[in-house]
């Protein structure tokens, strides 16, 4: 056995005296304590040292005995490694509460600032809502740079307050390390500025972010249509030419009606033809930048087709004058359109597209839409007090032949087009009926 060395000195040998002394008055008051109607109680939510610091801080129960409030006092002043923090100490206290009737001595640790429960962080999506005629006007106005900030920016603030700190901007969108890295302190002071007025307004402290309804209206936007898409955080980061081609997707996303179907693993376009013409006329995108984001992107446009009527020497002249180069002579000689081998007159019509976004309940869009009228009519009243609108254009594509032929007022083209089926079954041409009548 290893030889024991005897603590020799006095403050020693007096508190264990003491704590001997303690363990056998503990042991003598035993049977008094569970006898019937001597069940004692103590509960604390403090540490055992508080229950002795006077009435203010201590929380034990009326039930508690003077000789077990004494033996608390004694136990408070002992050392630190002796009193409390004594593992012998608590174990013969524990073991008063481990039998039916004895006294129960219940003591919560005090909390440390390391488990101390912390408040619910809001998680941030990894998406985020974008209205995609919002997107048009950023590359129309050429405000794609401060326009991503601003999409960040509300990315940063999922409770929606409107409001960044900007010294939490900072910290988020500088550092090369961060998970939400956009730029470099300079050139987010040269975006703050850029977008002063149109996203946001500024003190020395915060960014106050304005809604949908007033960028909107300051990039030109008169009505928001469509359906709001979710945008990718990673495509508000991958750079600048990545988020203008998400732009530029997110319109044609917005466009689809219902769920994009699908055909060997790829999507099937199920928007409504649109010429490019009147795509660079909305995104101010001309038409080889809209191929190379289509590209960039893995978008692939779907080719449609009429099919008009059987070719002869008069209609097809009469055809030419309407369809220019477009028109070409389609022989049928599997006899889809009518008695096989006969040819029909043909031309193409615009591309139909569709994004890769995911659409989102249109939610406030008609309370923004109310907004972008009073904001376009204040301001702008006529000798009659009303705003001049821009004219709409003539509708030429419908979903099915019974709305085509229903069709009629001042913005139903001459001649209209319905879906047909699909050429290949693919999803890579399509063919469309004509119909020709009076509006």
């Amino acid at each position: 056995m290893d030889d024991y060395t005897v603590p020799t000195s006095p403050e020693l040998l007096a508190a264990n005296r003491r704590l001997n002394e303690l363990r056998a008055r503990v042991q003598a008051e035993r049977p008094a304590i569970d006898a019937p109607g001597g069940r004692t109680a103590v509960s604390c939510r403090r540490s055992p040292a508080q229950l002795t610091a006077g009435p203010a801080d201590t929380a034990v129960s009326d039930a508690v005995s003077p000789d077990v409030a004494e033996q608390l006092a004694i136990i408070a002043a002992l050392p630190s490694h002796l009193g409390w923090g004594s593992e012998a100490v608590t174990a013969v206290f524990r073991q008063q509460s481990t039998g039916r009737g004895r006294a129960s001595i219940a003591i919560a640790p005090e909390p440390s600032p390391a488990s101390s429960p912390q408040p619910p962080t809001v998680p941030q999506p990894l998406s985020i809502r974008l209205y995609p005629d919002i997107g048009l006007g950023m590359l129309r106005q050429e405000k794609t740079a401060p326009g991503r900030l601003w999409l960040l920016l509300h990315h940063l603030d999922p409770m929606g307050r409107g409001c960044v700190r900007i010294d939490i901007a900072k910290e988020q969108l500088t550092p090369k390390n961060s998970n939400h890295y956009l730029c470099g302190k300079r050139q987010l002071r040269n975006l703050l500025r850029a977008g002063e007025g149109v996203f946001w307004t500024r003190d020395k402290e915060h960014i106050w972010l304005r809604s949908a309804g007033r960028v909107a209206h300051a990039l030109g936007v008169e009505r928001l249509t469509g359906r709001p898409v979710a945008l990718p955080v990673g495509a508000l980061l991958a750079g600048i030419g990545e988020f203008r081609a998400h732009l530029y997707a997110a319109f044609h996303s917005g466009r689809a009606k219902g769920d994009p179907r699908t055909s060997c693993g790829m999507p099937v376009a199920t928007g409504m033809p649109i010429a490019r013409d009147t795509l660079t006329d909305l995104s101010g995108v001309g038409q080889s930048s809209q191929r190379a984001y289509e590209a960039r992107l893995r978008l692939r446009p779907q080719v449609n087709y009429a099919i008009g009527e059987v070719a002869n020497e008069l209609n097809e002249e009469e055809r030419v004058w309407q369809q220019g180069p477009a028109l070409f002579i389609l022989k049928d000689y599997r006899g889809r359109q009518g008695k096989q081998g006969k040819s029909y007159l043909a031309w193409q019509l615009p591309n139909s597209y569709v994004g890769q976004h995911q659409q989102w309940p249109k939610g406030r869009q008609k309370r923004i839409n109310r907004q972008l009228k009073d904001l376009v009519m204040k301001g702008m009243p006529g000798n009659d007090g009303t705003a001049s609108e821009t004219p709409k254009p003539e509708k030429r594509y419908y979903p099915n032949g019974r709305s085509a032929s229903q069709a009629r007022g001042p913005h139903a083209a001459d001649e209209r087009y319905w879906p047909g089926e699909r050429g290949d079954g693919h999803g890579r041409f399509a063919l469309w009926r004509p119909l020709t009548g009076g509006k």
